[in-house]
């Protein structure tokens, strides 16, 4: 997960801003409701995906469209009956298989 510009740093413009998948937009309440889930359930499986839950002002944690995309896949596996310790290594295993589907097509 990306990490905030640095303080002083020029700032970008705000369409780029909401165009970047990476930047973190949405606070915990807007992503979890955007997910359908609670805020406690969120920070939880947050916290299995050792996702650092960015907090660029009034230290409230702030999530990308990147974020919530990895959060809505580990929401399905836990909705599989997956516990969130193995919720990481299942997606890790994912991303393996996909690289190497691509290379194998490519």
């Amino acid at each position: 997960m990306s990490s905030r510009r640095a303080p002083g740093a020029a700032a970008r413009p705000w369409r780029t801003r909401l165009d970047d998948p990476d930047e973190p937009l949405f606070t915990m309440a807007v992503a979890a409701d955007l997910l359908g889930v609670g805020t406690q359930p969120l920070r939880r499986l947050g916290e299995a995906l050792d996702h650092d839950g960015r907090r660029p002002s009034g230290n409230q944690r702030r999530y990308s469209r990147n974020d919530l995309e990895v959060l809505s896949r580990a929401i399905e596996l836990q909705g599989d009956g997956h516990a969130p310790a193995s919720i990481p290594r299942i997606m890790e295993l994912e991303r393996q298989v996909a690289t190497g589907e691509r290379r194998a097509a490519g």
